[in-house]
């Protein structure tokens, strides 16, 4: 979902200038729909990178500790 936050963003702002310019045209309700629904998969995927952000670094600090753990008692042992 993150690689498609660019893609939401500008749909979200075509649909926004196109549906509430102002101008009457037959699909303007159509328009400011996609814009609903647009804009709520940008904030969906905004969400998602920030979550899978937090994820991915208590994945390394995790692993980090883990590695450090590991290479203590190895140490103590060879001497």
């Amino acid at each position: 979902m993150k690689k498609y936050t660019i893609h939401f963003l500008l749909l979200t702002l075509l649909t926004l200038v196109l549906g509430f310019s102002g101008l009457e045209f037959p699909g303007a309700s159509v328009v400011r729909f996609v814009c609903l629904l647009s804009g709520i998969g940008l904030m969906v995927s905004c969400l998602d990178a920030v979550i899978l952000s937090k994820r991915k670094r208590k994945m390394k600090k995790k692993l980090k500790a883990e590695k450090i753990k590991m290479d203590s008692p190895l140490e103590s042992f060879n001497n």
